[in-house]
């Protein structure tokens, strides 16, 4: 605790008096901090009135949060060890190489700040609401501008003038957030003591609080992650070997049926074309000589060399068609990016491009195996997408897959379901989100217990078989 100021001593002769003696100076001042538009302005206009007014050399503020000091200016070490020191043994501190009395207070960081025995060294502190609100340390040059030890007082009653000022000043300055967390703090401190002098009331509230939460049939939901995907989805292969010689589409593009998305190298198969091309005019020419000559086996052996010349240049025909890969409807690219592919070689079958169709669009939900009993087609819900977390779909389940898969070290079963309204043009395949599945009305109480109970009865099976 601070020590009461006392009246002091008048000041002895040929001493110059102290401003903090001055009651009306000390007030102006205070009125001028309080017009300062800023904590920072105020603080700085304080050590300005310090320097210039107090004649004090040096000047710095500091304040006190979790047991220690956080100076106003730059962080130095001298200042906040002063500034501790008077706080720890709640009194301002008095320093000057020729004390009037025996030091009954330790002062050492006080000289340690004065540096030399030709200054005096006076430290203040700032009261507040319970832990004080901060320090003042002021430097004088020994002299008669000095303070003496019997100045303390009064500078301290200085302190303990400005201090509000600084103190509500500092309150307007927290953000919005913090006075929120104060407003709560103080509602719940009041409604907790109220219920301690009335403990019928707190009793009677959980009791009934627990008796709604047990008996109110509350809608019940199950759910897990779920992602979009396309109802008809098309995958796009290379037809034969070849290269990638164009792209026309990137994935996420809609594209229209029939729209060329990707070429394919063609020389290598225009040649073989010429190929059987030649061949089927050899073996035409072949077959008419056979015939003139009446030659009934050659012209045989002409007409089946023929045949399967005409079906090679059939089968390259329709590989020189099927080198531009085209959207077999309209939907969005979905996989594919062959851009940085031109010129590299693939092989036939290779996996070009997957096109997925918009005209309609399954959910996909992972529902874990513990919840996955109670899950049945036909049950609706809704899904929110992290793109759209502020839109909810409504869904509806339709076949539920009898296999579980493991992901993320657990077990689930995949929910296929449909949306049972319209989308808008946002929604796409592969968006991600959070889908919940209604499942019937229960407490709300067992719903929260239903998987704790569930585990301590497979458990205490577990252990008892």
């Amino acid at each position: 605790m601070l020590l009461t100021p006392r009246r002091s001593d008048p000041a002895p002769p040929g001493t110059a008096p102290s401003p903090a003696r001055d009651g009306v100076a000390v007030a102006a001042l205070c009125q001028r901090l309080a017009r300062q538009p800023t904590l920072g302005d105020s603080v700085q206009h304080l050590l300005d009135w310090l320097l210039q007014v107090g004649g004090a050399e040096r000047a710095q503020l500091g304040w006190y949060a979790s047991h220690h000091v956080r100076l106003a200016g730059a962080p130095q070490a001298d200042w906040s060890a002063a500034m501790e020191e008077a706080i720890d043994q709640g009194q301002a501190l008095y320093w000057s190489s020729r004390p009037a009395a025996p030091l009954a207070w330790v002062t050492r960081a006080q000289r340690q700040l004065a540096g030399d025995d030709t200054h005096v060294v006076m430290t203040l502190i700032l009261p507040g609401q319970g832990d004080p609100l901060g320090a003042l340390s002021l430097v004088w040059a020994a002299g008669p501008r000095a303070p003496t030890e019997q100045d303390t007082t009064d500078w301290q009653a200085l302190a303990a003038q400005v201090a509000p000022v600084l103190h509500w000043q500092g309150l307007a300055a927290r953000p919005w957030h913090w006075h929120l967390r104060q407003a709560l703090r103080r509602s719940g401190t009041r409604l907790g003591a109220r219920l301690r002098l009335h403990p019928r009331w707190a009793l009677t509230g959980l009791a009934l609080l627990v008796m709604g939460l047990a008996v109110l049939p509350m809608p019940e939901r199950v759910g897990g992650l779920a992602r979009i995907e396309g109802a008809q989805q098309r995958v796009l292969v290379s037809p034969s070997d070849g290269f990638i010689k164009g792209v026309h589409a990137h994935p996420g593009d809609r594209v229209r049926a029939g729209q060329v998305l990707a070429d394919l190298a063609e020389q290598d198969l225009q040649l073989e074309r010429d190929k059987w091309a030649s061949q089927v005019a050899q073996q035409d020419n072949s077959y008419a000589a056979a015939m003139t000559r009446a030659d009934r086996a050659e012209a045989a052996l002409a007409m089946s060399r023929l045949d399967e010349a005409q079906a090679q240049l059939a089968l390259v025909d329709e590989q020189l068609q099927r080198a531009q890969l085209r959207a077999p409807f309209d939907g969005v690219l979905i996989q594919g990016d062959l851009t940085q592919s031109i010129g590299a070689p693939v092989k036939q079958g290779d996996t070009l491009m997957t096109v997925a169709s918009t005209a309609q669009w399954r959910v996909i939900i992972d529902i874990d195996e513990a919840d996955i009993a109670r899950v049945r087609a036909g049950q609706t819900g809704e899904i929110a997408l992290s793109a759209l977390p502020w839109d909810t779909l409504p869904l509806r389940v339709q076949r539920i897959t009898p296999l579980a898969q493991a992901k993320d070290g657990r077990n689930v079963f995949e929910v296929e379901a449909a949306f049972t309204a319209p989308v808008s043009a946002d929604v796409r395949p592969g968006l991600m989100g959070q889908a919940k599945v209604r499942i019937g009305e229960r407490p709300l109480l067992w719903a929260w217990l239903r998987p704790l109970a569930e585990r301590m009865r497979l458990g205490l099976w577990s252990w008892w078989g």
